[in-house]
């Protein structure tokens, strides 16, 4: 099961996500509305650093296993995930834990990116929710660049399961992008990935409707 859990997790820190301990938790009032639409919500802040922050929330028909197996599938990530190239995982320690190099292609004023993070997830034995975390794991493998490389970044998305058989998915994190980028283009370039990302995921689920090893569902 040599796959990646930090797929999806990528996708904003690749232009937009660090988290201390539960960002999910963490209350603000700053937080400015993106997008809001019937299939998905996008919020973002800048942090005292200038760095975006976004946190979205989306609702799906789907299972807790299925949302996880789309994550582990490399070879199709670029169907679904927003700019990413290629994805390689270098290591999995456990069967929580997965170490990914991710590279994201250029466009435009915005060089080639990418990144080496490690996700773990775990859920939680009462209330089924499923938590992904994700963290810098640059300092920890000598990966060679693939355009300019991101170490500043975290993230964290949870999966809640629902009595009629959706999800809800929250996410929330950051990246500094890292290199010349000026700020409005980086902010333009993440809110963009996150919204394609979100619109593509309901479809994407619906190839992975099975369980997952591990996984409990309600």
């Amino acid at each position: 099961m040599l796959r990646s859990l930090a797929r999806v997790c990528v996708l904003a820190c690749g232009l937009g996500c660090l988290f201390s301990g539960n960002v999910l938790a963490q209350q603000h009032s700053d937080w400015q509305q993106a997008v809001a639409n019937p299939h998905y919500q996008i919020d973002y802040r800048e942090r005292a650093d200038g760095v975006l922050q976004l946190r979205a929330h989306l609702v799906v028909e789907s299972k807790l296993g299925s949302f996880l197996h789309l994550l582990e599938d490399v070879d199709r990530i670029s169907t679904w995930l927003a700019r990413a190239e290629k994805a390689t995982v270098l290591a999995q320690p456990d069967a929580h834990t997965h170490v990914v190099h991710t590279v994201f292609s250029g466009f435009f004023l915005v060089a080639r990116r990418d990144m080496v993070t490690r996700s773990v997830w775990q859920q939680d034995p009462t209330s089924h929710v499923v938590t992904v975390k994700v963290e810098n794991a640059d300092n920890d493998y000598e990966v060679p660049p693939h355009g300019v490389r991101m170490t500043e970044l975290a993230a964290e998305w949870q999966l809640h399961p629902s009595d009629d058989g959706s999800i809800t998915i929250r996410y929330q994190g950051y990246a500094d992008p890292a290199g010349a980028l000026l700020k409005v283009v980086a902010r333009s370039a993440a809110l963009e990935a996150l919204k394609k990302t979100l619109a593509r995921l309901p479809a994407a689920l619906e190839n992975y409707q099975r369980p997952y090893p591990g996984i409990a569902e309600p």
